[in-house]
């Protein structure tokens, strides 16, 4: 049956029928909350409403669709007897993609000391010093005192009446690569924001690049987590992906056009060679979706021939040309791995 007190009578039930209550019961917390019980009920006969506006089912076609969209161009009884699409691994749009960037603003405004402004050494020794001196009392203490529940509370609000407002009603939509005239309009940053660059939001980059690369692709958390990518249906991983691109760039430059490349772009595919585990992957992952135009497997090379003849252009015009390490960048950003990038460079406005 469908929530207490949802107009939604005729709506089909989740799988489990204590899901939305157990989900009411996380939000209220421990104890009941009287306060806040017909609110946090109405609440959940709207996240009821909502789910059967995104729910989606697999029609004859293949494709997964709306209930609207279904009866909209099959018919309407064929919706109670298609299957649900299988779960990808990584959803289409989560909470803390959504909010995170946004919520660790707010936070770290509230960690910040005015005196940063001036001397910005003082960030990092304030958080080492908590780190070794610190204590959750007294992290809790500084946050209260700068009211940070509040904002983050009016944060979340702000960012979820934006949703609401949108057109779209699938995570799919709402994610959309190419989506023309999405249902998000976008937010863009002023003239301090441009001026200031991207290291006063993800900090200052590590001089050691390609080390650093290989860190966060193949020896962080999510680095041997697959996930599969909604525009090819490609299941992947970092590790994977980013040594299918990298062996690609050492064959290129260790084969007979190798003298070709600055002796930095060598060295650094010697480099890439000796890192510890990592041996060739033995395929490349295959499309399950829009089969019919697959991702070349040679485009590193044409690549790193590409941005050599881009280097020369740019040195006849006295500028600094493209590292090793951006050229591999750019190659990964074409695969899979954009959707993880995006996550983080598009998780928040400017």
């Amino acid at each position: 049956t469908a929530v207490a007190g949802s107009p939604l009578s005729v709506v089909r039930p989740l799988k489990k029928a204590t899901a939305m209550e157990l989900c009411r019961s996380e939000l209220e917390g421990h104890g009941s909350s009287q306060e806040f019980g017909q609110e946090l009920k109405d609440l959940m006969a709207e996240v009821e409403v909502g789910r059967a506006e995104a729910e989606q089912r697999v029609a004859s076609d293949g494709r997964a669709y709306t209930k609207k969209d279904f009866e909209s161009n099959f018919e309407a009884v064929g919706w109670k007897d298609a299957k649900e699409p299988e779960k990808c691994a990584h959803p289409p749009w989560t909470i803390k993609e959504f909010l995170g960037l946004d919520l660790g603003e707010v936070v770290s405004e509230a960690l910040t000391p005015a005196i940063a402004k001036d001397h910005p050494e003082m960030e990092l020794a304030l958080i080492r010093a908590l780190g070794r001196r610190g204590s959750v009392s007294l992290v809790k203490h500084v946050l209260e005192a700068q009211d940070t529940l509040t904002k983050l509370a009016v944060k979340i609000l702000d960012s979820a009446k934006a949703i609401a407002e949108a057109e779209a009603v699938t995570g799919e939509e709402l994610n959309d690569k190419f989506a023309a005239g999405g249902g998000i309009e976008m937010s863009f940053g002023g003239k301090a924001d441009y001026f200031n660059g991207l290291e006063v939001r993800v900090g200052s980059p590590n001089p050691r690049l390609l080390e650093t690369m290989v860190q966060e692709h193949c020896k962080s958390a999510d680095s041997w987590s697959a996930w599969t990518t909604g525009n090819y249906g490609i299941t992947t991983t970092s590790i994977h992906e980013f040594w299918l691109v990298a062996w690609e760039a050492i064959g290129e430059l260790r084969g007979p056009r190798a003298e070709c490349y600055p002796q930095r772009w060598r060295d650094a595919a010697e480099k890439l060679a000796r890192f510890k585990d990592n041996r060739p992957p033995d395929a490349w992952p295959i499309e399950t979706k829009n089969t019919e135009h697959p991702r070349s497997t040679e485009r590193t090379t044409e690549f790193l021939q590409k941005a050599l003849e881009k280097n020369r252009m740019l040195e006849d015009l006295g500028e600094k040309t493209l590292l090793i390490e951006e050229v591999l960048s750019l190659r990964l950003y074409t695969g899979p791995l954009f959707e993880k990038y995006n996550a983080v460079n598009r998780g928040g406005s400017l």
